[in-house]
């Protein structure tokens, strides 16, 4: 439930940036977009070194089939698939908001590391 609830406010921050008109030029979107992917990818990996889950239950399951680094070059090669066939041929509004809103997945891989790097030393 905790992740159905977090997709929604990640379409909705979407939808208002969409809303808003502000659109970026499509190599800056993309370039924003893979930062945050890249961020994703090593926030999660810290996040699971330090013993907490992964919360995108597709993911969580992808791991424990096979493993976390096979999963990240699985998942490096969909996000490849999304960004030429998905991302790309969008409007530029629709790729401002993508890129900027994915930086919510490493901003709260970030909290739970901060989280759990406060209880360590408590």
């Amino acid at each position: 439930m905790k992740y159905l609830i977090f997709v929604i406010l990640l379409m909705g921050a979407a939808f208002l940036i969409l809303l808003s008109g502000f659109t970026l030029p499509t190599e800056v979107a993309l370039l924003i977009l893979i930062l945050a992917i890249a961020s994703d990818f090593y926030t999660t990996w810290r996040c699971l070194r330090r013993g907490r889950r992964e919360g995108n239950p597709m993911a969580a399951f992808l791991f424990r089939k096979v493993g976390v680094y096979k999963s990240f070059g699985l998942l490096a090669g969909i996000w490849v698939v999304i960004i030429m066939f998905r991302f790309l041929p969008a409007t530029e509004g629709i790729q401002t908001a993508i890129a900027l809103v994915y930086w919510v997945v490493p901003v709260n891989n970030l909290i739970v590391l901060m989280k759990s790097r406060r209880k360590s030393y408590a």
